[in-house]
């Protein structure tokens, strides 16, 4: 289990409206609920839900970052609007926390918090972008669930969020952007472990632009190598993707 959870899970309680976790911790937390183990995470990748945050929210976020002892706190300067707050000095304290906003005038924070922008060759974040997708943002707030205290993404639909994330990681480093191939193949490898929790019956019926790029997905996993012995799957790539199309493809979407 990340490091620091339960400071989050416990200053939170109450709060689960108000926000949705993604990204990796959201995977860990969905495969414990089934006894599976997942790959390290040290971050907390959290989204923030416009329509239902409150004064109360942001008050008490940032006496949690306050608390933490957070010696980097960063926001982006771009369009995409993102927080990221890393090197807690408390150590019960998640050693990063990204905080994603699709605006910014809705996260209320103190007079005297000083942000650090972040330098132009980092900014850019994949998850940040994504969400500026209304379709996608929309999607997210219908796949929100409470496990363990905390409200994360649901299987079926983090699923495309790793998707998206590979296709967006993937064009930039073929354009010439300085993206680490490791942090590419995470996702791949993310989408097939993720796709061992989905139930036989499990149906989601994607469309518009998310059924575009999980079809775009699809067909480009089928020249990319998986090492399914190393991540402990015991599906093969093509059985994979065949319940991924019969989730996602099977029927036109809502």
């Amino acid at each position: 289990m990340l490091k620091g959870f339960q400071s989050f899970r416990d200053w939170f309680a109450g709060f689960e409206a108000n926000y949705t976790i993604i990204g990796g911790t959201a995977c860990d937390l969905l495969m414990s609920d089934y006894d599976l183990d997942f790959r390290a995470t040290k971050d907390i990748d959290l989204v923030l839900i416009l329509e239902e945050l409150t004064p109360e929210f942001s008050r008490r976020f940032w006496d949690y970052i306050q608390d933490a002892g957070y010696e980097h706190r960063d926001k982006s300067s771009g369009k995409s609007q993102f927080y990221r707050f890393s090197k807690p000095k408390n150590g019960d304290y998640p050693a990063m926390i990204e905080l994603f906003s699709r605006r910014t005038e809705r996260i209320l924070l103190p007079e005297e918090a000083v942000l650090t922008p972040i330098p132009i060759e980092e900014e850019v974040s994949s998850l940040s972008a994504i969400l500026l997708d209304e379709m996608y943002y929309q999607f997210l707030r219908k796949g929100s669930i409470v496990i363990d205290g905390v409200a994360i993404l649901d299987t079926p639909y983090l699923i495309p969020f790793k998707m998206k994330a590979w296709l967006d990681l993937t064009k930039r480093r073929v354009k010439g952007e300085n993206i680490d191939s490791k942090n590419i193949r995470k996702h791949k490898n993310d989408v097939f472990r993720m796709s061992t929790l989905l139930g036989g019956e499990t149906v989601l019926p994607a469309k518009g632009a998310i059924k575009k790029d999980i079809e775009e997905f699809l067909l480009k996993m089928g020249d990319e190598g998986l090492d399914v012995k190393q991540l402990g799957l015991r599906r093969t790539k093509k059985e994979m993707i065949d319940r991924l199309r019969r989730c996602y493809l099977s029927g036109e979407g809502e």
